[in-house]
């Protein structure tokens, strides 16, 4: 069994003027079958604090220039593979009101324009209404519970991976 390589994550749960979230789809380059949707973010580079590493994961990925964030309203730690390389990861998750924002992926890294293939704006009932694989898996809920009331005192745990 391979040992699992231990990576933080910095996370944003980027939501508009209309309670809609933001999301990207992609998924493992191993396992192409699986698309899931999940928030923007990724890997904290060396020297990074997590609120560096969201802004730049929010401006690679959707081309969103932040020059602040919100709280983190969530964390979450989950096992999964991705290429073939097992991860052992903890993320935060930031909160990010939005006026609207066209989302432009030109600067995109070349792994992230190798597993993500779209993004939407989606409402509580349209993440439920899903038929893909969305992560974490308990989004929908916790999607509306930010939206009914606002930010928690502390952030709430979040189900872990949506592959084994």
């Amino acid at each position: 069994m391979t040992e699992a390589v231990r990576r933080r994550s910095a996370r944003v749960v980027v939501i508009d003027d209309t309670d809609r979230m933001l999301l990207l789809c992609g998924g493992d380059p191993a396992r192409p079958q699986y698309a899931i949707w999940h928030t923007p973010g990724g890997g904290i580079d060396p020297g990074e604090t997590p609120q560096q590493a969201a802004r730049r994961e929010l401006r690679e990925e959707v081309g969103l220039q932040l020059d602040e964030l919100g709280p983190v309203v969530w964390h979450r730690r989950l096992q999964f593979s991705f290429d073939g390389v097992l991860y052992d990861q903890h993320e935060v998750y930031f909160h990010v009101r939005v006026v609207g924002h066209d989302v432009d992926p030109s600067g995109q890294e070349p792994t992230e324009r190798r597993y993500l293939t779209g993004h939407a704006w989606w409402g509580v009932d349209e993440i439920r209404a899903c038929t893909d694989l969305v992560a974490p898996p308990d989004l929908a809920d916790r999607l509306e519970e930010l939206l009914a009331d606002g930010p928690p005192p502390q952030p709430v745990q979040l189900l872990g991976a949506v592959l084994p």
